[in-house]
């Protein structure tokens, strides 16, 4: 069965809120700042990603990586419900097909490592964490940051979303700014 865009985007709930809109130009990278990492990396593959830093701000975190390494999304969390068929509606709507969730202590070193187009942080906590700042979510929003060379955008968290159902054009513009970025 053959699905258009437009059955796509009504199955995962995006239409009419969500339209497709000509992506915010962003100023060159190099007017961009670049943040340090905060993370105390360890040695060990498991199910949920250990951060450790002084702040301790969040204790797990999750990476999504998309086939094509053109994509990365970093959760606090791993996703169960109705926040997991929404990331993976998401995904789906921007034509993301995930290879792999990585879960990971060693989460830093993996971003590092990614060489990803872009990095999608999901939620303000893990926004702050990597970008290793206190500003709130709105005031990163909207912004491309540099992340060891590799370009960020921070977004609302999937459970925020299905709570202030408004964010979801706000976090359709991100991702639409992240595909922007991707594309340069």
């Amino acid at each position: 069965m053959s699905m258009t865009r437009e059955d796509v985007l009504r199955e995962l709930e995006l239409l009419p809120v969500w339209t497709l809109r000509a992506p915010i130009l962003m100023p060159p990278i190099a007017e961009m700042t670049q943040p340090a990492l905060v993370a105390t990396l360890e040695d060990a593959v498991t199910e949920k990603a250990v951060i450790e830093t002084p702040q301790a701000a969040i204790s797990h975190a999750v990476l999504v990586i998309s086939d094509d390494k053109k994509w990365a999304f970093v959760l606090p969390e791993q996703l169960t419900g109705q926040a997991a068929d929404l990331i993976n509606n998401i995904l789906r709507a921007l034509h993301i097909n995930k290879t792999q969730t990585s879960q990971t202590q060693q989460l830093a070193q993996d971003i590092a490592s990614l060489n990803a187009g872009v990095i999608v942080a999901m939620g303000e906590v893990i926004a702050q964490q990597l970008l290793a700042t206190t500003e709130s979510l709105e005031s990163l929003r909207g912004k491309v940051h540099l992340i060891n060379g590799q370009q960020l955008i921070a977004t609302y968290h999937p459970n925020e979303l299905l709570q202030h159902l408004p964010n979801k054009a706000k976090t359709w513009d991100d991702l639409c700014n992240a595909l922007a970025a991707i594309s340069n």
